[in-house]
């Protein structure tokens, strides 16, 4: 099991050793400067997450076997806002804090030539595998959104269409890409590059230090991105009216589900 706590230790003693303030906030918006909270448990916190994405997708099981439309649409909504926050932490914070770090001058990072390679010594080639029984599936959430596309007759077309301002698809995520094959390998990418990070750390080897944290903060990046495409995607299907009655006014998800909301 990826170990977030275990790096996140790691990177504190290295911020206070570089005299930063991890408690230090904007003195216009008064906001904390730092995306990571430092008090969090990550790990636990990353399980948690994961397990609502989960519930989400349960309810619309159920749902589905009830030929209840609306806690359906509901279902996909909340599995939207539960892949939002997880993207957000630890994925989307990791990489725009790590972005600030490797920035700051008062770490005066030792240069990375051209060509330069993470010395295989810290890269653990035992590992090489994430449980996937520990975590989830997210084949359920591209056979949902594959399903509904196909039954209301969304084209290819439409599918692959990218939007003029940000040059993404407009749905977010290419649905017959591998979703589980694309988040798993990036965990275990995570999880190699967390190891390595600790292992250069207490060699005091600050050009892979360096190279490590860059490659943690790209894998974060990536994962946030996918991650994003997904929560866009569910999003497109619970806005689209075509596959959906609107809600009805004060809607509440029915209290024979035991869905807590």
């Amino acid at each position: 099991m990826l170990d977030f706590n275990k790096f996140k230790a790691r990177l504190i003693e290295c911020l206070k050793s570089h005299g930063l303030d991890l408690e230090a906030s904007n003195k216009r918006t008064g906001l904390l400067v730092w995306y990571i909270d430092w008090d969090d448990n990550f790990n636990d916190s990353f399980e948690f997450e994961l397990r609502q994405i989960k519930n989400a997708l349960d309810l619309y099981d159920k749902a589905l076997l009830e030929k209840d439309v609306l806690t359906t649409k509901a279902a996909i909504l909340h599995a939207s806002i539960k892949i939002e926050l997880f993207s957000g932490s630890p994925f989307n914070a990791i990489s725009r804090d790590l972005t600030r770090v490797l920035n700051d001058k008062s770490f005066n990072w030792p240069p990375l030539r051209k060509g330069y390679v993470i010395p295989n010594k810290y890269l653990d080639k035992k590992i090489n595998g994430i449980d996937q029984e520990e975590l989830m599936s997210l084949t359920k959430i591209q056979k949902i959104l594959i399903d509904l596309v196909k039954s209301h007759g969304v084209t290819d077309e439409e599918l692959k269409q990218v939007g003029k301002r940000t040059k993404r698809l407009i749905w977010g995520i290419d649905l017959n890409s591998d979703f589980n094959k694309i988040f798993y390998e990036k965990l275990l990418a995570l999880q190699i590059a967390f190891d390595a990070y600790e292992k250069a750390s207490i060699q005091e080897d600050w050009r892979a230090v360096r190279a490590i944290l860059q490659r943690i903060r790209l894998i974060n990046f990536q994962l946030y991105k996918f991650l994003d495409g997904i929560r866009v995607a569910l999003k497109s299907a619970w806005l689209d009216k075509r596959f959906w009655p609107s809600f009805p006014e004060n809607y509440k998800i029915p209290a024979h589900y035991n869905y807590e909301e």
